[in-house]
C-alpha cells in the first residue's frame, strides 16, 4: 500500500498522463467527419492521429533527459500550457494542414505529462512495487479514453468535430491549475560530480542499460503489441462506420468493450498470479490467437461486428497485460536515468502506434485484410521479444519490477 502523500502524487500524475491517450483517441470517431469537412483522402486524414503520435514520440525523447537534469514539475507545467495553445489552433483550423499542425502542438505539450507520469511513479514508488503501481495506474488511465469515443461520437453527431478540441482545451486548462497548486517536485537533480569524484580513466566502462537484452526484449514486446493494436484502431472506424453503416456513437460503444478487455488485462497483470516472462508469454499468446482468428475470418469472407470486436478484445487484453510489465521492467533497468528511460519507452511505444496507425492507409488489399495481416506479423515480433528475455542472461544486478 502507498502512503497518503504518495497516493496523492500518483493521482495527479495519472490525471495528467491520461490526457495523452484521451487526446489521441477522442479524435478517432471524428475521422470520417473531418475527412468530409476538408474533402480529404483517407490516408491524409490519418495524419490527424499518426501525426499526433509521431510528434508525441519525438517530444518524449527530449523531456525525459531534461527532467532528469532540471526536475519534473516545470516540464509538466510548460507542457500543459502548450497543449492549451494547440487545442485553440485545432478549434480554429480552416484546413486539414492547420488541424494537423494544431495536433502536433498538442502532442508536443502532452508529451511532457505522458513522460513524467511514468518517471514520477518511479521516483516515489519502490522498484519491487513499481509494476503493480503502474498496472493500477494504467487502469485509471483508461477510464477517460474509454469514455472519450462515446463522448466524441455524440459531439460529432450533435454538433461538429470542432467541439472535441474545445473540450480538450478546457480539460487541459483545469489540469494546469491543479498542477500549479498540488503537484510537487519529485526529483531533485544531483549536483554535478567534481573532477575528483569522476570515474578514473582506467576504470571499467559501464554498458548502457538501454543496450541490455533485458531492456530490448521488453521494449520489443511493448512496441510489437502496440503497433498491431493501433493498426486495428486505424482501420476500425472505417470498417464499423463506413462499411457496416454504424453511427459514430455506436462505434464509441464498441470502443468501450475493447477497453474493458484492456482493463481486464491490467487487472490480471496486477493480480500477480503469473510473473515475468511467463506473464508476457501469455500476453503474446493471447495476442497471436486474436490476430489469427481475425485473419482467418477475413480470409473466409466473414465480416460483421462480432468478427471484429470479439478477436480484438483479445488484442486489448494482451495489451493490458504487457504495458505495465514492460514499462516497469524497462524503466527499472536504468534507476539513475528514469526520465531518459521513460522517454525511450514512451518514444518507442508511441512511434510504434503511429506506424501501425498510418501503415493501414498505405497497405494494399483493403483495410480488413491489411489490418489482420499487420496484427499477425506483430504477434511474431512479440514472440521474438519473449525469446530474447528467456534466452539472454539478465543483468548482473537486475532491479526486478515483478
Amino acid at each position: 500500500m502507498l502512503d497518503k502523500e504518495t497516493g496523492a502524487i500518483i493521482a495527479i500524475a495519472t490525471a495528467i498522463h491520461a490526457l495523452s491517450p484521451l487526446a489521441m483517441q477522442i479524435f478517432v470517431p471524428a475521422l470520417p467527419a473531418i475527412r468530409a469537412s476538408f474533402s480529404a483522402e483517407v490516408a491524409d486524414t490519418q495524419w490527424v492521429i499518426s501525426g499526433f503520435s509521431a510528434a508525441l514520440a519525438v517530444a518524449m525523447l527530449a523531456y525525459g533527459p531534461i527532467s532528469d537534469r532540471f526536475g519534473r514539475r516545470r516540464v509538466v507545467l510548460l507542457g500543459l500550457a502548450l497543449f492549451c495553445l494547440g487545442s485553440a489552433i485545432c478549434y480554429w483550423a480552416n484546413s486539414l494542414a492547420m488541424l494537423i499542425s494544431g495536433r502536433a502542438a498538442q502532442a508536443v505539450g502532452v508529451a511532457a505529462g505522458s513522460t513524467m507520469g511514468r518517471a514520477v511513479a518511479a521516483d516515489v514508488v519502490p522498484p519491487e512495487k513499481l509494476a503493480r503501481a503502474v498496472s493500477f495506474m494504467t487502469m485509471a488511465l483508461v477510464v477517460g479514453p474509454m469514455l472519450a469515443p462515446v463522448i466524441a461520437g455524440y459531439l460529432v453527431s450533435a454538433a461538429s468535430w470542432r467541439a472535441i478540441p474545445l473540450l480538450l482545451g478546457v480539460c487541459s486548462a483545469l489540469l494546469l491549475l491543479l498542477a500549479v497548486k498540488w503537484m510537487p517536485e519529485t526529483h531533485r537533480p544531483p549536483e554535478r560530480a567534481s573532477s575528483a569524484t569522476r570515474r578514473a580513466p582506467d576504470a571499467e566502462p559501464r554498458r548502457s542499460p538501454f543496450l541490455s537484452a533485458w531492456f530490448a526484449g521488453h521494449l520489443t514486446i511493448l512496441t510489437a503489441i502496440q503497433m498491431g493494436v493501433y493498426g486495428f484502431l486505424s482501420a476500425s472506424p472505417y470498417l464499423v462506420i463506413d462499411l457496416l453503416g454504424r453511427e459514430p456513437f455506436q462505434f464509441g460503444y464498441v470502443f468501450v468493450y475493447l477497453t474493458c478487455g484492456y482493463l481486464l488485462g491490467n487487472a490480471f497483470s496486477g493480480w500477480e498470479r503469473l510473473k515475468g516472462a511467463r506473464l508476457l508469454a501469455l500476453a503474446v499468446c493471447c495476442y497471436g490467437v486474436g490476430g489469427g482468428v481475425m485473419l482467418g475470418l477475413a480470409l473466409n469472407g466473414v465480416f460483421n461486428l462480432y468478427s471484429i470486436v470479439v478477436p480484438a478484445a483479445l488484442l486489448t487484453f494482451a495489451n493490458g497485460i504487457s504495458q505495465p510489465q514492460c514499462m516497469a521492467a524497462a524503466i527499472s533497468a536504468a534507476p539513475q536515468r528514469r526520465g531518459a528511460a521513460s522517454s525511450v519507452v514512451g518514444f518507442s511505444q508511441i512511434m510504434a502506434g503511429a506506424v501501425g496507425f498510418q501503415i493501414i492507409g498505405w497497405l494494399p488489399g483493403g483495410s480488413l485484410l491489411a489490418m489482420t495481416s499487420l496484427i499477425s506479423a506483430c504477434a511474431a515480433l512479440g514472440v521474438l521479444g519473449v525469446a530474447t528475455i528467456c534466452l539472454k542472461p539478465r543483468p548482473a544486478k537486475p532491479i526486478r519490477p515483478y
